[in-house]
């Protein structure tokens, strides 16, 4: 078994900024990207070697009903989705390693090629593929509606058409059916982090900041950096984590955390609980002997009347 340390990441600070993105949308409780309706669970990183092809982030969730889910994204800052591109080829090499032993047609696994650089194909032609393939109930439906004139296009049928040859290459089965379950099983997700003014990095801070206390807001930007410093870490050594030991490793960097977003609710009905509990409870010792100097004037008064009371009968 090769190690996580010696087969890890050749674009190791890119890779660590999707894990990072992943890391925090664990701390915060957040929806993760690319799994919609789900709830994480773990982050796995580099888990090449225990049956994960696609290895560099792991996604580990459950649906509102406990179903299990998967998300198995590959991280490359280039890749160009055509037939001489020997990075395509590798990662639908990948999937085609996963489908072996995985049954892909229960539960819920899917594939993410997480990219830094997009373009025109890309944001068209390849996403409306993928998009069609999730659209449609079968194969047949999907092959159709790709070489229909007006439905589809030329680059739309060459990124199929590609996807399909490098299934074939590696000795999986490329008819329709097959091609049409993997492909709608497969996501491509923009991460600009190597862009000047990255939009990605901007909003992690922005999330990072969220997650901090009122009074330390300033330093969205340290949490963001110590998560993809962590994130680095982890895959050094093919870990993982979870929500729990998240806390932990921030926690040994004194940064103080408002708590995950979904149970925001719970907290404020407390807060305010714990409010009217303490407004009834004397604070001070002179309030505590007034009490109960108004309580035991109170009783000798009633007593007082109820004598007077019996006298006068």
């Amino acid at each position: 078994m090769t190690s996580a340390a010696s087969s890890g990441p050749a674009g190791p600070h890119f890779e660590g900024q999707v894990a990072a993105y992943y890391l925090l949308s664990l701390l915060t409780g957040s929806q993760p990207r690319g799994l919609s309706g789900t709830t994480l669970e773990r982050i796995e990183l580099q888990r090449a070697s225990e049956g994960y092809p696609l290895d560099d982030v792991i996604i580990h969730a459950h649906d509102a009903q406990g179903a299990k889910a998967v998300l198995a994204i590959q991280a490359k800052r280039r890749i160009f989705f055509v037939p001489s591109d020997p990075v395509f080829h590798a990662v639908v090499g990948k999937i085609a390693e996963t489908s072996r032993h995985i049954d892909l047609r229960n539960g819920r696994y899917e594939f993410a090629i997480a990219i830094a650089r997009t373009s025109y194909k890309i944001d068209g032609a390849y996403q409306n593929v993928l998009a069609r393939a999730r659209g449609l109930g079968s194969a047949s439906d999907f092959v159709e509606r790709i070489n229909r004139t007006g439905s589809g296009n030329d680059d739309m049928r060459r990124f199929v058409q590609t996807f399909r040859t490098h299934l074939s290459d590696v000795g999986v089965s490329d008819d329709d059916e097959a091609v049409w379950r993997l492909l709608r099983r497969l996501q491509i997700l923009t991460f600009d982090f190597t862009a000047p003014g990255s939009a990605s990095e901007e909003l992690a801070k922005e999330r990072a900041a969220g997650a901090l206390h009122s009074d330390e807001t300033h330093r969205g930007p340290s949490l963001w950096a110590s998560l993809i410093e962590l994130a680095l870490r982890i895959a050094s050594d093919g870990g993982d984590r979870t929500h729990d030991r998240l806390l932990e490793d921030l926690g040994a960097q004194s940064f103080r955390l408002v708590g995950m977003r979904r149970f925001a609710s719970a907290r404020a009905a407390l807060s305010e609980a714990a409010g009217h509990a303490l407004a009834d409870i004397n604070d001070r010792v002179g309030d505590a002997i007034l009490t109960r100097h108004k309580c035991r004037t109170g009783r000798l008064a009633r007593q007082t009347r109820v004598s007077r009371f019996s006298a006068s009968i």
